[in-house]
């Protein structure tokens, strides 16, 4: 399997404050997943339609419990729509959406969004649940899972093993230490076994410590330019591992309030994406993967794991991309 590009997206509707605020609803999938503002489709329905236009797969983690959010049936529709355009449907939990329902059940419940916080039993009690749902709605069990807000641990890939998924994606070393609750010393891109379950890393890249920027940047094409995700693929794959980029199902539109309300075109982004994958259709030394396909790779013995060093970029346009950044968070721009 040459090394490449792992192309997903979280699938998944925002509380939209309904913590906070008992008269406030979690965002609908109308919004955060379709996103159909003024008779477009700003969503997964865009997304696809850039990615089947250059011949591309990606994986797309969705979220187990939107049910529970109120909005039942919802995610069955979705994995639908995805499976029949060709794409990769794996699983994504979020733990606060199912405290959610059952907050408004009246049961005990926790008020956490990170796996990694939970114990073991509950931890893997929402796989579980997670798992015969997905494949409820596409007819297959999920053979890899992203934690919500990438807030796993070792103790989440422990219980991934004991319900028999394969692979995660979960771990970025942008976040290590932080709300990624991984032990790893040593930050990595690429691929690790942990156990029986492969790690296959969200990617990023260190940065040049400067005043206002970050030490290090995840490939989320939301936060960083197309040149900078195209060259820490690029120094990715040379140095021999895979890389994974990471949007979300609401990641090509703006919107006003956290509601949701007002969607449009998120003109920068959806053109970061847009050349993003024009760039890997002319690639044919860096293709596009699925999780599907890397998991039958992975069955096959034809799959070798390998971690690199994040490569570092150091680059005026990281300064030139917090500019475009500033002026791009303004919802009229």
């Amino acid at each position: 399997m040459k090394r490449g590009v792992f192309l997903t997206f979280d699938v998944e509707c925002s509380m939209g404050g309904a913590w906070q605020d008992s008269g406030l609803r979690p965002v609908p999938p109308s919004r955060a997943i379709w996103g159909e503002y003024d008779g477009q489709q700003l969503g997964l329905p865009l997304i696809v339609q850039i990615l089947q236009e250059r011949g591309l797969v990606a994986t797309f983690f969705v979220e187990a419990f939107t049910d529970e959010q109120g909005y039942p049936g919802a995610m069955h529709r979705v994995c639908e729509f995805l499976l029949d355009h060709g794409q990769d449907v794996q699983l994504h939990v979020h733990p606060n959406h199912k405290h959610y329902g059952l907050a408004h059940q009246g049961k005990p419940h926790p008020r956490t969004d990170a796996m990694s916080e939970l114990d073991a039993t509950d931890q893997r009690a929402l796989l579980e649940e997670g798992i015969d749902r997905l494949k409820q709605w596409t007819g297959r069990r999920p053979v890899a899972f992203r934690a919500g807000n990438l807030a796993a641990s070792e103790e989440t890939l422990q219980q991934l093993a004991a319900t028999g998924i394969l692979l995660d994606s979960s771990y970025s070393f942008p976040y290590a230490g932080q709300r990624c609750c991984f032990a790893s010393e040593q930050p990595y891109n690429g691929s690790k076994w942990y156990g029986p379950v492969l790690e296959m890393a969200l990617s990023g890249f260190r940065q040049a410590r400067l005043p206002g920027v970050h030490a290090a940047k995840p490939l989320d094409l939301v936060g960083i330019s197309f040149e900078e995700c195209r060259d820490a693929v690029d120094a990715t794959c040379a140095a021999g591992a895979d890389s994974v980029v990471i949007l979300h199902s609401f990641s090509l539109f703006k919107v006003r309030n956290i509601q949701y309300d007002g969607g449009r075109l998120n003109r920068v982004v959806t053109r970061r994406f847009r050349r993003f994958c024009d760039w890997l259709q002319a690639r044919a030394d860096r293709p596009a993967h699925s999780f599907s396909s890397l998991a039958e790779a992975v069955l096959a013995g034809t799959y070798q794991a390998s971690e690199v060093f994040p490569c570092k970029l150091v680059h005026p346009r990281a300064v030139v991309r917090k500019a475009v950044q500033a002026v791009n968070r303004l919802y009229w721009t």
